[in-house]
C-alpha cells in the first residue's frame, strides 16, 4: 500500500521531469546561424547542392562548413550534411559539381592533420535520393 501511495505522491513529477528534459532538444533549428555560401541546382533543376557554414551551440559551441543535398522540394537543413557525422569544423574548400542531373562531385579539404579526427568524422554519404555522391579529397596544404 505504501509503495503505491509513494507512486502516486512521485509520478507528477517524474512525468513533469521527462516533459521538461524533451524540451530544447531542437532549439538548434532557431538558434544556429547559417550562411549559405553557394547553391548549385541539377542539370535537370530536380536537387539543390548547398555549401554553407553554420554557428550555434551557445557556451559549448560550434561552428563547420558542410554540403546538403536535397530534392528542389525539400527545405533546407543544416543537420543534414553529406560530410561527416559530426559537427565539428572538419572540412573546408568544399566544392560542387554536377558530372548529371544524377551524379555530384564533391572536392574538399580536411582543416588538420590530426589522424584521429578524420578517423571519427570521416564518414561520407555515397548517395542520397537517389544521385550518386563521388568524393575528392585535396592534398593537405600544410
Amino acid at each position: 500500500m505504501k509503495l503505491i501511495r509513494l507512486f502516486q505522491t512521485l509520478l507528477p513529477f517524474l512525468m513533469i521531469t521527462f516533459v521538461l528534459c524533451g524540451c530544447g532538444q531542437n532549439d538548434w533549428q532557431t538558434s544556429d546561424k547559417v550562411e549559405i555560401l553557394s547553391e548549385f541546382k541539377s542539370p535537370n533543376g530536380d536537387y539543390i547542392a548547398t555549401i554553407f557554414s553554420c554557428a550555434g551551440g551557445g557556451a559549448a559551441g560550434y561552428t563547420y562548413t558542410n554540403v546538403n543535398l536535397r530534392k528542389k522540394s525539400q527545405d533546407f537543413s543544416q543537420r543534414d550534411f553529406l560530410l561527416g557525422e559530426h559537427l565539428w569544423h572538419s572540412f573546408s574548400e568544399i566544392s560542387v559539381d554536377w558530372k548529371d542531373s544524377r551524379t555530384l562531385n564533391v572536392s574538399y579539404r580536411w582543416v588538420s592533420d590530426n589522424s584521429s579526427h578524420k578517423i571519427q568524422n570521416g564518414k561520407t554519404v555515397p548517395e542520397k535520393d537517389g544521385v550518386k555522391v563521388n568524393y575528392f579529397l585535396h592534398e593537405s596544404s600544410q
